[in-house]
């Protein structure tokens, strides 16, 4: 009698779950930069998208999609650090300065894709078709891969933050950036590397989100507007928690209303949630201590 319901709402949860992780993953890279060097990324989303069409490109050739997805992330880190060298760390005690100027790069990268790539839609043959049956309950293949990837990356941020020299150094950089100087820190080498990590996750993120859309210039706006939502109901600063956390009260409630209702007014509801949230908590959920 039961039966209906329960699987429903383990549908949902499962859906819930998967997408929490497929927003962390798209909200990773912004969260880095924004929560270790202050910089509000506002290029994140034509990162995704770059992301997304040199994986696109490089399957068209013939290049494996695991290693395309690599070489695509790694691209963009590329383009990130050129970034990074010729524009941002000139201006990196001037936020206001950092968000025009990755503002700029974003309407310039979005035109250039469509002069080298064109304005066509692209698609990517899904790498695993089809479902997985777990406990009665249909979960998409590639979807799920694509979460299960989201942990891994998760964990590996949180090692390399917690549990290396260079975690710490980075972690002393964003509390004390003068003391972090006098111990020794490289830090414009350090900004760099942020940054160019940054970029690498925005990349990564775009490639393995390609193949769940149609490729086409505008889709980082979509995963744009979301990452910052996740980051700053999350919690600015708190670059795992608060991803996670922002992610799952984004991804789970527009999972949960769409339900209930077209996602276009699930997205609207919960991102009018999400404004309420900040309302009473502006520093987001996981406000630093």
């Amino acid at each position: 009698m039961h039966t209906p319901v329960m699987h429903t709402i383990a549908s949902v949860v499962i859906d819930g779950t998967l997408i929490t992780f497929i927003f962390a993953l798209a909200a990773l890279g912004l969260a880095v930069i924004f929560g270790l060097i202050g910089v509000i990324n506002m290029a994140h989303g034509s990162m995704l998208t770059l992301g997304a069409y040199f994986t696109w490109a490089a399957v068209t050739y013939g290049i494996p999609f695991p290693v395309a997805v690599v070489l695509a992330a790694c691209g963009v880190a590329l383009i990130g650090l050129a970034l990074e060298h010729f524009a941002i760390r000139f201006f990196y005690d001037r936020p206001f300065e950092t968000l025009l100027l990755t503002w700029g790069f974003f309407l310039v990268i979005t035109e250039m894709i469509k002069i080298v790539f064109g304005t066509d839609t692209h698609t990517i043959a899904t790498p695993f078709p089809g479902a997985m049956h777990i406990l009665g309950l249909e979960l998409p293949a590639y979807e799920t891969a694509v979460a299960g990837i989201s942990v891994v990356v998760l964990c590996a941020v949180a090692f390399v933050f917690y549990r290396t020299s260079l975690g710490i150094k980075i972690r002393a950089l964003t509390q004390n950036r003068d003391m972090a100087s006098l111990l020794g820190l490289n830090i414009q080498a350090t900004y760099k590397l942020v940054f160019a990590s940054g970029a690498f996750l925005a990349g990564l993120a775009g490639a393995l989100i390609a193949p769940m859309l149609s490729i086409d210039p505008t889709i980082g706006n979509i995963y744009l507007v979301r990452s910052f939502f996740v980051v700053i109901v999350g919690g600015i600063g708190q670059i795992l928690g608060g991803t996670i956390v922002g992610s799952f009260l984004i991804g789970g409630s527009e999972t949960v209303f769409a339900q209930m209702s077209s996602q276009v007014i699930a997205q609207t509801i919960v991102f009018a949630l999400a404004i309420v949230v900040l309302r009473f908590r502006p520093s987001g959920v996981m406000k630093a201590k």
